[in-house]
This record gives structure tokens, C-alpha cells and sequence, in this order.
């Protein structure tokens, strides 16, 4: 039994848009799988950056914590101010 041209036509229609419709979704899915490495990526950068910015963020607030100590104190008066304790020489080049 053959069947009517205009039903194969809307066969071969059904079957071609079915198709398109299977190959857009695989090109979508292709895309977001992409997207979505790029993401977990991403966002392990961002972790290890965090990471590394609370460490930061602890020695800084370890430095706070002694700046009010006698020994820091002296320190900076040393390095920042040039200050030298009695009975101590200081030595300069005149060279440079």
C-alpha cells in the first residue's frame, strides 16, 4: 500500500524538524558544559585567591596586635626614625 506524497512530505518534515530539534539541544548542551568548566575554574581561582587574602589578613592583624609592644616600638624608631640606643656607635658610608 502506497501512501499519499503529501503524508511523506509531512513525514520527512516531522522527522527533519525533530531532528533540529535534537541537534540544537545537543549544541546547547555542548555550550553550558563549557560554561560551566569556565565557572568551576573560576571559581577555584576565587577560593585560592580568598585563601590567600585571609592568611594576609592574619599577619596583618598579628603586626597590630605587637605594635604596641616595647620591642616594636624600638624597632620602628630604629628603621623608621634612625634612633639609636646610648652608648651605641652608628656607622655611616660616605661612599655611595
Amino acid at each position: 500500500m502506497k501512501m499519499p506524497v503529501k503524508f511523506r512530505r509531512s513525514a520527512l518534515l516531522t522527522k527533519l524538524l525533530i531532528l533540529l530539534v535534537v541537534v540544537s539541544c545537543a549544541v546547547i548542551l555542548v555550550s553550558q558544559r563549557t560554561q560551566i568548566r569556565e565557572n568551576e575554574a573560576q571559581a577555584q581561582a576565587l577560593a585560592q585567591q580568598a585563601a590567600q587574602l585571609q592568611q594576609e589578613n592574619q599577619n596583618l592583624q598579628s603586626d597590630i596586635d605587637q605594635l604596641g609592644t616595647d620591642e616594636s616600638v624600638k624597632k620602628i624608631a630604629r628603621e623608621k626614625l634612625g634612633l639609636v640606643e646610648s652608648g651605641e656607635v652608628v656607622f655611616s658610608d660616605i661612599g655611595e
